[in-house]
């Protein structure tokens, strides 16, 4: 998890740990979803396979940046114009980067 959380501070060009623990809890939840989608059991290794920690962090940054936003259809302000998909934290386009595994499929 510590590779995922340096990764996303990168991302979100963090430097300092004032944020850790709230950066670690959206990574967790991602880490959540996609294992929940995938029916893959975290080890001490691995928290999620290696093919979709890219994906996990991009989820969190997703859901960090729309923090105080949470449910907003649409927003105009100042010429921006800020849409969020309905139904979920994430969008669908990084939901479906995520392949389902079936009971029974290795």
């Amino acid at each position: 998890m510590e590779e995922l959380l340096s990764r996303l501070k990168v991302r979100l060009r963090f430097s300092g740990t004032v944020e850790d623990a709230v950066l670690s809890d959206h990574l967790q939840t991602a880490v959540d979803v996609v294992n929940d989608i995938r029916q893959y059991t975290p080890t001490e290794d691995a928290v999620v396979e290696p093919q979709y920690r890219s994906v996990v962090v991009e989820m969190a940054l997703v859901a960090y940046n729309k923090m105080g936003a949470e449910g907003q259809n649409y927003h105009a302000e100042n010429g921006v114009d800020r849409r969020y998909e309905a139904g979920s934290m994430y969008p669908d386009s990084l939901l479906r980067l995520v392949i389902p595994r079936f009971r029974g499929q290795s």
